[in-house]
């Protein structure tokens, strides 16, 4: 005997331990949206982050942002100076909402912050030698946060976030042209890095601490003013609260 409604499939191949508690948002939101939310930030990843110096393409950055999401990247470091960093709404597809875009006015202070979260920048750029590609980086990647750069459209990596990069990289090709599409080198690259852990399905390495701060930021964007005004209720350890306040008291204009 057939089910009337047939299960819905599970974009997910397991569920994964999550530690995020139970939320007061969460009766605001589906089931399903609540389970993804905590089975996507099991699988993110800080371990790997991309820098963008200024990319002014929206399509190339829109890509880039979906490239990230999908492959778990949680950080994306950009040097948005002479050119605005434009994300288009319909091809993000929300993807933007769920990605830590960081903004730096230069390549120096943008390193910085970088090294200063325990990254080695290295930068991609085929004008230097004795360069591996993104594959080969994955088992330094064990051992250390990895933040890899990128350029713009066309003129790619300034010489000073070349000759700044801790390291460098390229990712090898055998056709007449030399160069990919810069979204196209991002997911390329970071497919390199993050295929084991994809296509085994493995848990992230975001800290419990972070997961929960991650999530209670999309609940509260998800479901904006009414979130916020649920919020205003609940006391630090889950308890109701009832919230009163004062009206001011209205201003008499003959001043009596």
């Amino acid at each position: 005997m057939r089910s009337a409604t047939p299960p819905t499939p599970s974009s997910f191949r397991r569920d994964l331990p999550s530690p995020v508690p139970p939320h007061p948002v969460d009766a605001m939101l589906t089931p399903s949206r609540a389970h993804k939310y905590r089975q996507v930030l099991a699988r993110r990843t800080g371990a790997v982050a991309v820098i963008l110096e200024e990319c002014y393409d929206p399509h190339n950055a829109t890509a880039i942002i979906r490239s990230c999401d999908a492959f778990g990247i949680q950080r994306l470091f950009v040097v948005a100076n002479r050119n605005g960093f434009k994300v288009n709404r319909k091809i993000s597809q929300g993807s933007h909402h769920y990605v830590d875009i960081l903004l730096h006015p230069d390549i120096g202070s943008c390193y910085a912050a970088a090294r200063a979260m325990g990254y080695r920048v290295l930068a991609s750029d085929l004008g230097v030698q004795s360069v591996v590609g993104p594959g080969r980086l994955a088992e330094e990647n064990k051992t250390q946060p990895l933040a890899l750069v990128f350029g713009t459209e066309g003129a790619g990596l300034s010489a000073i976030g070349s000759q700044q990069a801790d390291g460098h990289f390229l990712i090898p090709m055998i056709g007449f042209p030399q160069s990919l599409n810069l979204s196209v080198s991002v997911a390329v690259s970071l497919y390199a890095l993050r295929r084991v852990a994809l296509e085994e399905d493995l848990p992230g390495d975001l800290p419990p601490e972070t997961q929960c701060a991650i999530y209670d930021t999309w609940v509260r964007e998800h479901k904006g003013q009414a979130a916020e005004k649920l919020l205003a209720t609940i006391g630090r350890n889950g308890e109701e609260l009832d919230v009163y306040r004062a009206r001011s008291a209205p201003v008499d204009p003959a001043g009596a």
